[in-house]
This record gives C-alpha cells, structure tokens and sequence, in this order.
C-alpha cells in the first residue's frame, strides 16, 4: 500500500519532468540543435559518425631518440604534422590564434611527441610540483586511447617550465582525472623568443593496449595560451557537444609493438619518530608504559606492478605503507551520521574506476547514491574499545594491511575486470588500570576483503553493462567483538548504461543487493542504526526483529538525462529499503529511502556586449520512505555569469516546504521538518592575474527560528615562477531551536510512546583559516606547507522535550512544564511535571569548545624516474572540552573569542610526527 502511493506519485513527478523536458528541447532554437555537417565526424544527419573522425600518423624511428626539448632528429622532419588546433575558447571554432604542430614518432620501446608551439609574446609559466593543476599557465596536454574503447584514456601534460602531470581519465572526461596513476615518463621543454617546444617520450611498458599487430588509438592534444584564456584542441569538439574519450581522433601507423618490461617493483624503507604529549591522570603515580614521549618506528615493504599482458596488470603489495602523507580536514559532526573522507591512498585510489558502480542517479540536494566499494574501510581504525577503567592505553590507529592485490585491465572483446583482494590483521590493544596491572584486549579481528567487477562495453563504448560483487569474512569466534561486528558482509549488483551516437542523451539503471551476518545482538544494532531507525515506535513498514541474525536489501536505481547541448536535464530516481546494509565494505548514510532528483539548466556560450557566457537552472527534488511519508522536498534555481574581464559571479535561491522527519528524534516518532529558505551567493576574480580572490556568502533560515550565516574567503596568489600560496578564512554561525541531546524512558509519556525525547537550543560559531604554501625549486623538488587552526565553540540551552508526533512542537523545561536546575558540576536535573509523578532525570553539561592547530610540511624530492624521497613533518595541536567543570572551572566554554582562542591554541603541547620515506623503482 505504501510503495503504490509512493509510485503514484512518483509516476506524476516523471511525467512532470519529462514533459518539461520535451519542451526545452522543442523550444530550443535551431542553431542550437543542429551540428556542424563541415565539421570531421558529422553525417549527413546532423549526428556523429566516429568512423569520419581526423587521422593522425605516428612513423617508426630506427635512430635514437634523445629527449632534450629541441626535436633536433632527423625523424621530426618526416613525420607529418598535426596542425588543425580550433579554439573551444574564447572563440569558438576559431583556428589557434598561435602556429601550432605537433609529430608523432615511435620506436620500439616508446612513443615520443615533439610539439612546436610559436609564441609572439613571452610565455606564462610556473613551476609546480607532479600533477598540480597549471591553470594560470600555458600548458600543453597529450591524451592516448590505447585501448582504442572510446572509454578510458591517458593524459600527459606540461607546461614551459616542464612541470610534469599525468592522469587516467574515463568516459566523457578530458579534465584532470586520476591523478594517483604515476607513469614512469620523460619530458623535457625550452622556451625561446619565439614560442616553446615540448617533447615526450612514454615507454610502451607504462600504457596498456590490444595485443593486435596493427594499433588504432585515439588522440586528443590541447594547447592552453593563458593569456588570452584561450583553449584550442585536436580534433575539436564543439562546447555544446559531449567531448570525452569517445570524441577521440584516429592515430594509426604504430605496429608491432610489444609492452616491454613486465614486471616493476618499488621498494621502500620508512623511519618515522613521534613525540607526544603524555600526561597522568590525576590519583595516578606511574608513568605511560606505552609511550615515552619520544617513540622511533622503522619498517620496509615492497610494491609490485606485473604486466600479465599488454593490456592486465598485476598489482600487490607486502607490508604495504597505507599513511597518509596530507591530513583530513577538521571536522564537528553533530549528526547522527558519519562524515564521509576521501581516499588518498595510491594502492587503492590508481585505478579505482573500474570498481565505480552506476553511472547517473540521484544527486546533489538528495544526498549521494550508497557506494558498495569504499576502499577506506580496509585498513579502517579498529572498532574494539578499552575500558573506561583504562588509565593508560595503546590502540593501533589503523588495522594493519598484511598484504593486497588487484588485477585489472581489459581482457578482451569490450570486457574489462577488476579483481581485490585484501587482508588485515588480528589487532590487539593494551590498557592499564590505577592499580598498575596491564591487560589486553582485542579491537579489532582478522578480515577477508574481496571486490570483484567485470564490465563490457559495445557499440564502441556507447552501451555498458557489468556487475559487481563484494565480500567481508571476519573471524569472530570466541571474541568480545561479536556482538558489534557483522561476522561476513556481502553485496552484489548489475548496471548498464547507454549514450545515444551523439554522447548527448544517457540512460542508465543499476540493481543491488546486500546481505550480512553476525550475532543477533550485532543485527540488532543493524536494525537500530541511524540509517534505518527500526525502532521507531509508529513506523508500520518495518520492525525489530531482536532474534534475526541476518538482514538483507535492495537498491535500484533508473536514469535519464540530456549531458550537452543549449539545454541539459537530469532525471533520476533510487529506492533504497530499509534493510540495505553495506558499510561494512561500502558507505551509505541513508537506507529506507525513496529518492527522486531533477535538474534543468540552459546554457549561453556565445559571447554578448557584457556576458562571456551565463546559464540558469532550477531543481525541483524529493525523498521518500518506504512508508510513503515524504521526508524532504526542494526547490532550488541557480544562476551563472562570466562577464568578457572574466570575472564570474553566480546565485543560488533553494526554498524546503513543510515535510515530515523521520530522524529528528534519531529512532522516536516521526516529526515534522519546518519550511525553510536559503541561498549562496558566489564572486570569483579574473583568474589570470596573480592575486585571485574568491568570495563566498551563504546563509539560511526556517519557520521554527533556525538560521545560519557563512562568509568564506579564499586568495590564491603566486609570486614569481616558483611559491604559490592560497588563505582560505571561514567564519559561520548557527542557531537550532532543536539540537537532540538524549532520549529518557518514562513510561507516563503516552503521546511520545513511553519515551521522552530531550532537545535543546544550540548556539554555535566556528573559525577556521586553510593555510597552503608550495614552493618548486624544480619540475622533480618541491616543498608544500599546509595549515589549519580551527575553532569551534556550541553554547546549549533551552532544555525542551518534543511534544507529540507528526508536529515541530516542544515543551520547554522551566517554562512550558516542569523545572531544570543545574547543579555544580554543570549537569541539569529536569524534572519533566514539576510536581507531577514523572521521575526527574539529570542531563549532561554539552556546552563546548573545540581548538586545533593541524599542520604538515612535505618535501618531495623525484630523484631518478620513478624513486622518491618524502620528508615529512606533522604537528597536531588539539584542545576538546565538553562541559563548564566543576563549579564553572571553564567559564569561557561554549563562549567564542578569536584572540582568546588562537592564544590558547599555540599554548596547547603539541603532538610531532617525523618521517622520512624512499621508495625506488625497478624495471628489470
């Protein structure tokens, strides 16, 4: 009953959208619809033929190649040159306002391109450490399609200072990509009065193709002259067409070439010393039998790359190093859901796309899809605690990574494969109690990782399809774990996806399920997580089941939407029931959800009297549960400007009607969401300039008296060739009339189902200033600072209990009902009915203050291709208090003052982190 209610509703809200659509488009002018038939790779239809795409012609060298930036060999001279550049800006369809060739050669162990880019005015350039991003630089960029799959490609690029960047990219992108993927390559540049030369050459052992004697891959070269803001490309796609990998021109004339070396390793040693604050307890007479203050830690490991063929490779590692070289950001998290961090592992993030599962799908103000592989869960820290009776305690930060493998690559007829394997350690803690006895305890238990994707790919890579299976086995027998640990966790899941011939028009959809096992206290708490709340008294869609020892789920999802052109459109839809569980090798934050996302946008690129271009938008969104009962709405518009100085400025209005909330009281009644307005305002400079300033304002507001006001900075300046250094200050303050604190069990609360459910008012403000310096001395010497002081201040008050359900009411303690009295150790006694039979319940002081000072220094040191020397520096200064102490010892928590508090930051011990790493590559 409930899915028919919802289905009909989403039915209405499709057919709403498309309809709107098909007007859009019906309604969009000619010109805008038409294609170029000129141009190579039209048809006589308008559409897209890729068979018709230009033809580049690489020649085979029997002389050595030295790679010097001068192209001085014979063998330039015989190559043809590729010379048809257009602009895709700030004209489009223009020829390259600057002479342009590039050649391309091979020999039998690489490919060498030797670009001649003229110049008639002095070139713009800075040094940059590997993969920077060189927008305020000219830079020049070579893609290869080796696979020739019209799916995923290679990027090189450089710049006149011979900055050296790579990247794999995938699909319909061009941009930065991947940048964990580090080739072994050369590349060399010199700049003179009359332009700057580049030459590359990338050994065929570092890029991945069919085993066929006669190779057809597809190019993309773009030239990018930074003064002019000018963009031109080889071959050229127009910016209301999809460009991607699949809009490719032909490079034919290489043969019987081989993949060279199979196999590479890279070994390295670490040392690393910590210096850490240790303190006593107070009562307490000895010191921290785990720490000194000053611990030095040593290791070694190996990482393994073997080319099973031309086109799979063989990844493994033994006693890998999995640390973090850059911090997480600063994060207070007041929800009842976990922040979700970004991989920066290399292991895992090189190559991670093949393990991406769907395309499209619901997103932005609808929250993301769940994602069954979330590699940052290998190696996560240990779950087990100590117990609080510990005064001194040593836990691992992480699980250790006993050794990882993957394979991937394309294993033939359009099918691609990624295989994962990973295992972690048994982990144990230790802890001492005041009497002096040590124990310990296990936290975490050993693991079986396993990810599995196979992908295929037809009509040259217009239709995907594939599937994907994940699988987590932990060993849990006879330990203290098995009531807060799933025993085994599996997911598994198809997709396809299809583009029309043009690229423009994409129609996705993809079919998950999840299944896990362990102890029936474990699923329990499955059941009862925040991201499906079983235990919600009035929820008639589902139930706890407190003897189930397994839980199971779906997800599905469908798709459709327009990716180019004058007028783009995204419409998607995702069920997610309440059983969906996949965090244990995944991530969701949400289950028992309907989400339903839209989008409509008209794009002007041609240049007015004022406008470079503009664009505006407009996203009509909705979620559901499982039960019918809408759970969010929105309607957010969007408006874009780049005016001729380059200067861009844009506007976003969202407005949120009543709806109901089925998480306010995190597993109590329902409620209801008050309306709400908001929006973001968006000014960025001229980016060309060597100051570039970004302002950002954001602010909103609802029916109940809840607001918010954010005004973030940002300045990004470089001086000279070689520093570059961005400040980015933020400064936000919030008030909630309703922050859950805690839920009370009182059977005499009949209107809120035998519980009371305990808010307060939350007054928070939070600081914080991102700090970057970089400093290249050379294309392979850098040196990146990084610094962080963050503030964050909350101010409770206001104690109230929510009223009945399906409403946004509350009974305030003291005023409304009953009395609240805070005793002097800062807690509050709350007696619900004042002289009523209601038990009173105390309530802990939640006022707090929140400094740190994160910090790290890295200097990076490419000493020959391929070997690295990192040094490294970090420094923790973390100071949390919860709560004013006893008799108002802390006065001035949940109070903000930025002097007081920045003093008070750097007189905070700080916590030092030294290492040094070398790795070095072997290519026997």
């Amino acid at each position: 009953m409930h899915i028919d209610k919802i289905m009909r509703r989403w039915f209405r809200l499709l057919a709403t959208s498309s309809l709107l659509g098909v007007l859009a488009l019906v309604s969009s002018p000619v010109s805008a619809l038409q294609v170029d038939q000129s141009r190579p790779g039209s048809d006589v239809d308008g559409g897209y033929d890729h068979e018709l795409a230009p033809v580049a012609r690489a020649v085979k060298t029997g002389e050595s190649v030295t790679v010097d930036g001068l192209l001085k060999e014979g063998i330039w001279l015989q190559a043809s040159p590729i010379s048809g550049f257009l602009q895709t800006l700030p004209f489009e369809g223009e020829p390259v306002t600057e002479r342009t060739e590039v050649r391309i050669v091979y020999d039998e162990d690489a490919i060498y391109i030797g670009a001649q880019l003229s110049d008639r005015n002095p070139v713009t350039t800075r040094l940059a450490r590997r993969d920077s991003q060189l927008g305020d630089s000219d830079s020049f960029v070579f893609l290869i399609d080796s696979y020739h799959d019209h799916e995923t490609g290679y990027r090189f690029w450089t710049n006149p200072s011979g900055v050296k960047g790579d990247a794999t990219v995938r699909r319909n992108g061009t941009g930065r990509g991947d940048t964990s993927w580090d080739p072994v390559w050369d590349v060399v540049t010199s700049v003179s009065d009359s332009g700057w030369v580049v030459e590359m050459r990338i050994p065929f052992s570092q890029l991945r193709f069919s085993p066929e004697e006669q190779q057809v891959w597809g190019i993309q070269i773009e030239r990018n002259i930074h003064r002019n803001q000018e963009n031109a490309t080889y071959p050229f796609t127009p910016n209301l067409e999809r460009s991607g990998v699949s809009r490719f021109g032909h490079l034919h004339g290489i043969a019987g070439i081989e993949p060279g070396q199979r196999l590479e390793l890279l070994p390295y040693v670490i040392a690393r010393g910590e210096y850490l604050e240790s303190k006593k307890p107070l009562g307490v007479s000895f010191d921290n039998p785990y720490r000194s203050g000053a611990d030095h830690f040593g290791g070694s490991g190996l990482d393994l790359k073997y080319r099973l063929a031309s086109n799979v490779t063989l990844d493994a590692t033994v006693n890998p190093d999995f640390g973090q070289v850059e911090l997480d950001p600063a994060v207070i998290n007041l929800t009842a859901f976990e922040t979700r961090f970004s991989e920066r592992r290399a292991f895992f993030v090189e190559g991670a796309g093949i393990f991406n599962f769907s395309e499209g799908g619901p997103m932005g103000s609808v929250g993301r899809p769940p994602q069954l592989a979330y590699s940052r869960r290998i190696g996560r820290s240990p779950r087990g605690r100590v117990p609080t009776a510990a005064v001194f305690s040593q836990v691992p930060n992480a699980t250790t990574i006993l050794g990882a493998a993957k394979v991937t690559g394309q294993v033939g007829n359009g099918w691609s494969l990624g295989i994962l394997e990973a295992v972690t350690a048994k982990e144990m803690g230790s802890y001492t109690i005041t009497d002096g006895s040590a124990h310990d305890i296990l936290v975490e238990p050993a693991a079986n990782n396993f990810i599995m994707r196979l992908r295929r790919q037809v009509e040259g890579g217009a239709t995907r399809f594939g599937v994907i299976g994940t699988a987590l086995n932990r060993d849990l027998s006879g330990t203290t774990l098995v009531d807060r640990l799933h025993s085994s966790a599996y997911s598994g899941g198809i997709d396809f996806a299809h583009e029309s011939t043009d690229r423009m028009w994409l129609f996705s959809g993809a079919l998950a399920g999840s299944y896990v096992r362990g102890d029936a206290d474990q699923i329990l708490r499955t059941q009862r997580a925040s991201a499906r709340y079983y235990q919600r008294p009035d929820a008639e869609h589902v139930d706890v089941d407190p003897f189930a020892t397994s839980l199971k789920g779906f997800y599905a999802m469908g798709y459709i939407g327009k990716q180019a052109g004058t007028f783009t459109m995204r419409n998607g839809i995702a069920f997610v029931s309440p059983g969906f569980e996949v965090n244990d090798i995944g991530f969701q934050s949400h289950a028992d959800r309907i989400l339903f996302d839209t989008h409509y946008q008209f794009n002007e690129i041609n240049p007015g009297r004022i406008l470079r271009s503009w664009n505006v938008s407009m996203s009509p969104d909705a979620v559901w549960n499982f039960a019918g009962e809408r759970v969010f709405a929105n309607v957010n518009s969007s408006l874009s400007f780049e005016f001729l100085n380059y200067w861009r400025t844009s506007l976003r209005i969202q407005v949120d009607p009543w709806t109901d909330d089925d998480r306010l009281t995190r597993g109590g009644p329902i409620a209801r969401s008050p309306s709400s307005f908001a929006g973001n305002f968006n000014l960025n400079s001229d980016g060309r300039k060597a100051v570039v300033p970004r302002l950002t304002y954001s602010w909103s507001s609802n029916d109940a008296g809840d607001w918010n006001r954010s005004v973030q900075l940002n300045l990004n300046a470089r001086v000279r060739e070689t520093f570059q250094f961005s400040l980015g200050p933020s400064y936000t303050r919030s008030y909630s009339t309703a922050q859950y604190m805690q839920r009370i069990e009182d059977p005499l609360a009949v209107a809120t189902f035998g519980s009371r459910y305990v808010f307060g008012e939350l007054d928070r403000t939070r600081f914080s200033m991102v700090t970057r310096v970089n400093a290249t001395f050379s294309p392979r010497l850098s040196l990146q600072l990084y610094v962080e002081p963050f503030v964050s201040v909350g101010d409770y008050g206001g104690l109230k209990e929510f009223r009945s359900p399906r409403t946004f009411d509350f009974q305030k303690y003291g005023t409304d009902s009953g009395t609240v009295i805070q005793d002097q150790d800062g807690r509050y006694n709350v007696d619900p009915d004042g002289a009523g039979p209601a038990g009173s319940f105390r309530i802990s002081d939640r006022d707090y203050s929140y400094r740190s000072l994160l910090g790290n220094a890295v200097l990076r040191w490419e000493w020959r291709p391929g070997a690295t020397l990192f040094l490294v520096w970090q420094q923790r200064r973390i100071n949390s208090i919860t709560g004013h102490g006893q008799d108002g010892a802390y006065p001035w928590v949940g109070t903000f003052d930025l002097g007081r508090d920045l003093d008070d930051m750097f007189n905070i011990a700080a916590d030092n982190v030294l290492m040094i790493k070398v790795n070095y590559w072997i290519n026997p």
